[in-house]
């Protein structure tokens, strides 16, 4: 049980607890809480648990990303409405605005690669705990990330059916907007694949989930982020932020190292290239793939000139 020392903890108990029997996520409410609990008085008033100012300290102190600043609002207001109904008067603040997004991931050189794999194979011996696969599961998965471009969940989801080893193919069938794809895999990796599931005994179980841990479910996307990051550390890629809040470098960096080093080896013309690599990522357009190449600012420049020329005359042009 969450243990509060402000004075609101017995209403943020029965929120919790409210929230949790209706069946909503609630670990994200309880993080709020916890963070909530620094700035709220252990002796003030209930009414004054929440005031304007109570707020405006805690938003002060927030270093998180325009669109998790936007939740953690979203489900302060949940609460203080809570509070409202329960006879308490407090402050509902207003849900920010989210601006445009800033993102712009990390491409990873050849060399950061290699020591990435490095690092990752590693880890099974020097991060190996009782109770966990991640130290075999982590290895195989951003092996298939790098060579597939996958997303993070589109991975997480596969099972031992969606392998075809004769095809060397993924059979992405819960992908982002429900866009199902096949997905090739280079054969030096789907042998590794291969040797995975047998290592795990995994092979003759169809339903089985590839990544599957403790309790045969896949990690959370927040375990492979740790387990990322601490490759990251022992990789020697630091992780440099120019602001708070900003998104650092993360598994998606993966898929657009991906998608950028198949424009740049492609060989081709942007007209066969791009309209292909878009499909093949599940992109709902070749506008989508344009985002993910205008990233890198080696071929920012190539890119951006010849998606202008592939898509001149698309839009309209906005005067005002």
């Amino acid at each position: 049980m969450n243990q509060y020392r402000n004075s609101l903890y017995e209403e943020m108990q029965q929120y919790l607890e409210l929230r949790h029997k209706a069946g909503h996520y609630t670990k994200n409410i309880a993080s709020l809480f916890r963070e909530l609990d620094c700035y709220i008085p252990d002796n003030a008033e209930k009414k004054l648990c929440l005031s304007k100012e109570v707020i405006f300290e805690w938003d002060k102190n927030l270093l998180c990303s325009p669109a998790t600043r936007k939740r953690k609002y979203i489900e302060l207001r949940g609460f203080a409405r809570f509070l409202q109904a329960e006879g308490i008067i407090c402050y509902i603040p207003e849900t920010p605005r989210k601006p445009s997004s800033t993102y712009v991931p990390y491409i990873f050189n050849e060399n950061e690669w290699n020591r990435i794999i490095m690092e990752a194979d590693k880890l099974a011996d020097s991060l190996k705990r009782a109770g966990t696969d991640m130290p075999i599961v982590f290895p195989m998965l951003i092996r298939i990330l790098y060579v597939c471009g996958l997303r993070v969940s589109e991975a997480l989801s596969l099972q031992v059916k969606d392998v075809d080893f004769t095809q060397n193919s993924l059979n992405i069938q819960k992908a982002k907007r429900k866009r199902q794809r096949l997905v090739p895999v280079k054969e030096s990796t789907a042998v590794l694949l291969y040797k995975y599931l047998i290592r795990r005994g995994m092979l003759s179980m169809p339903e089985v989930y590839i990544f599957a841990c403790e309790g045969g479910k896949p990690p959370s996307q927040s375990w492979i982020q740790r387990w990322f990051t601490v490759t990251l550390e022992k990789s020697g890629i630091q992780q440099i932020r120019q602001h708070p809040g900003e998104r650092g470098i993360c598994p998606h960096c993966i898929r657009h190292t991906f998608a950028f080093r198949s424009f740049q080896n492609s060989g081709d013309t942007f007209e066969n290239t791009v309209p292909f690599l878009s499909t093949y990522l599940g992109h709902e357009n070749i506008m989508e793939t344009d985002r993910y190449l205008r990233f890198s600012y080696e071929l920012y420049n190539e890119a951006h000139e010849k998606i202008s020329q592939y898509t001149e005359g698309v839009f309209p042009e906005v005067t005002r």
